[in-house]
């Protein structure tokens, strides 16, 4: 894992922000974590929790086929935490986006996977007789809280990271460029203190 800069929010202009700095300045102080890259090459992704796959019937799309920028916030009173977990494929700035899902978390743990890496988790576990188990257990207990990608053969390295102080359902949201192009997908699990989850201003009609 990558640590970027131990980033303490401040005041910046609320316009012409890239997606980082988008949800930055509106998350709670944090240390922001680098995981590498990931790519869902058919433009879907679900965000599920990993051990329990709730979230698999769910499909996120129209998402760029590209590589994404995998970031973690970890709130500087709980470094042990995660608060956000982010792809960001663009620094392009943030016009808008979209509540596009919830993440029902019952194992305190959240991932975004590609369509591919269902059926290899749904494998997984029946070999295993359980999700919890083997190297995917071994490399969830290494690295967490995360981000980390996780390596199983036929998978695509998905992103997984803790989710927050445990069980719950988080939302998921893009974030969007002028010309409609999303530039970051996220889950938040834990606020800033006082305020409510964070979602964008929606994407008026053309936009979206």
């Amino acid at each position: 894992m990558k640590w970027i800069v131990p980033l303490v929010v401040t005041a910046m202009p609320a316009n012409a922000e890239s997606a980082l700095e988008w949800l930055t300045t509106r998350s709670a102080p944090a240390i922001v974590a680098e995981a590498g890259t990931w790519t869902t090459p058919s433009g879907i992704a679900y965000a599920i929790d990993p051990l329990t796959l709730f979230g698999g019937d769910n499909p996120i799309a129209d998402l760029p086929q590209t590589a994404a920028t995998i970031v973690g916030f970890h709130p500087l009173d709980v470094t042990d935490r995660v608060s956000l977990m982010a792809l960001i494929w663009s620094d392009q700035p943030v016009l808008c986006g979209d509540d596009v899902a919830t993440i029902g978390v019952d194992t305190g743990l959240a991932a975004f996977v590609g369509p591919s890496d269902l059926p290899v988790l749904e494998n997984y576990g029946a070999q295993w007789e359980t999700l919890y188990a083997g190297p995917y257990a071994e490399q969830i207990d290494a690295f967490y809280p995360g981000p980390i990608l996780i390596d199983l053969p036929g998978a695509s390295g998905f992103p997984l990271s803790g989710s927050g102080w445990g069980d719950g359902g988080y939302p998921v949201a893009t974030l969007k460029d002028a010309e409609g192009r999303v530039t970051a997908l996220y889950t938040q699990f834990i606020t800033a203190e006082g305020e409510d989850w964070l979602l964008p201003s929606p994407c008026a009609d053309g936009t979206s």
